[in-house]
């Protein structure tokens, strides 16, 4: 049994990742582990559709088991993001999952295991720790120290895609020195594309046709029936926690600094009349807008800065099927629990943190939707042939 692990948001689920799942197979991979955000995701935002749906669209398409990456670490930057869904992968046990599967603009593994290694001598280096204590995000510190060392790692920096995929072999390298690299090069367009590229569209520009048309057949393999969910729909609420924050509540938030704090208050107190105008009056050259968004839904989800420094306590299954009973069944060596019921998850106090967090996040992109509220404790996950 070769068992490939892929790092996902399916933000919605698309033709491009459809393809990853078709390429990782070709490339060995007879079962497929589906590490996934649930709702709330990376680029500071709640997820269009909520995760029990991306989970059974995945499952229809190619994967085998869907396992939640819960807030606060869906709602993170790379390292965060990367590191602690690796370490749901790694907890399955030595030698369950075998590869780690990830789409990018590169698909040369030596180039971006240079890329890796260059970044984790560069971290060491007092060019970077100034560019990082200015306030600049990972990356972009990142891109501009590698500008005297290396123009590959620099241009290998510029996409985000890229950036995740080093996040991904730096893990496995910690976490899971078992797990090899499988890359698979994006096929159609890049990462926030704008423009359709035959049968392929970013998730960023179906989202947004999705408010706009329904004509999207070619784009994706199915759609839930479910009505998508935008965090403008909240936007008044969301514009009212900004603006009565304290303080300590800003100071508190993750990787919070004090020039990004004044420029909070500062924004704050020109009485923006709706959450894009005050992300419009914090974001500078240094501070990127995926930065401002997270920041603002840290805010809303009750997100501090000591849960972003708690590994990722447990693995909830989202999704499976018997190929995926088969990968739970050859885990006899787990490091981390994995269930279907997040009761028998909540084990201890950073459990059941992690489980009122990641609700928090299904009742906002609910709201987001104008769904009714479910219960996340009664949840039953179906296993499907």
């Amino acid at each position: 049994m070769f068992t490939a692990g892929v790092v996902a948001e399916y933000n919605p689920f698309h033709n491009g990742h459809k393809y990853q799942l078709e390429q990782t197979r070709k490339q060995g991979a007879d079962h497929i582990v589906v590490v996934m955000s649930g709702d709330a995701v990376q680029r500071g935002d709640v997820a269009v559709y909520s995760k029990y749906d991306r989970a059974q669209i995945a499952l229809r398409n190619g994967a085998d088991l869907v396992i939640e990456l819960s807030a606060p670490y869906s709602c993170a930057p790379a390292q965060v993001f990367a590191e602690n869904a690796v370490r749901l992968l790694a907890g399955l046990g030595e030698g369950v999952v075998n590869a780690v599967s990830f789409g990018c603009a590169c698909d040369n593994a030596r180039l971006l295991e240079k890329a890796q290694e260059t970044c984790a001598e560069l971290e060491d280096c007092e060019q970077f720790k100034e560019l990082i204590s200015s306030g600049l995000s990972y990356p972009a510190a990142m891109q501009k120290a590698a500008e005297n060392e290396c123009d590959e790692v620099k241009d290998i920096l510029s996409d985000a895609n890229n950036v995740l995929a080093i996040e991904y072999i730096k893990a496995a390298k910690k976490f899971a020195p078992w797990i090899s690299l499988m890359c698979v090069q994006r096929n159609g367009t890049f990462h926030d594309d704008m423009e359709i590229n035959g049968d392929y569209a970013s998730a960023s520009l179906i989202r947004k046709m999705l408010k706009y048309s329904n004509k999207l057949d070619k784009l994706v393999p199915e759609l839930p029936e479910s009505s998508p969910a935008y965090l403008i729909n909240m936007d008044k609420a969301l514009l009212f926690r900004i603006m009565t924050a304290d303080e300590d509540l800003v100071d508190e938030l993750p990787f919070m600094t004090q020039s990004l704090a004044n420029r909070f208050f500062k924004a704050v107190q020109k009485c923006p009349q709706s959450v894009a105008e005050f992300e419009d009056l914090i974001k500078s050259k240094d501070i990127t807008m995926a930065r401002i968004r997270r920041m603002i839904m840290h805010l809303a989800l009750g997100i501090c800065d000591l849960d972003m420094k708690v590994s990722v306590p447990y693995g909830r299954i989202l999704a499976l099927n018997e190929r995926g009973a088969e990968i739970l069944a050859a885990a006899k060596n787990r490091t981390l629990s994995y269930d279907t019921s997040l009761s028998k998850l909540e084990t201890d106090i950073d459990c059941r943190r992690v489980a009122m967090l990641e609700g928090n996040a299904v009742r906002l992109r609910e709201i987001c939707a104008g769904d009714e509220f479910s219960n996340e404790y009664t949840r039953k996950i179906v296993l499907t042939k």
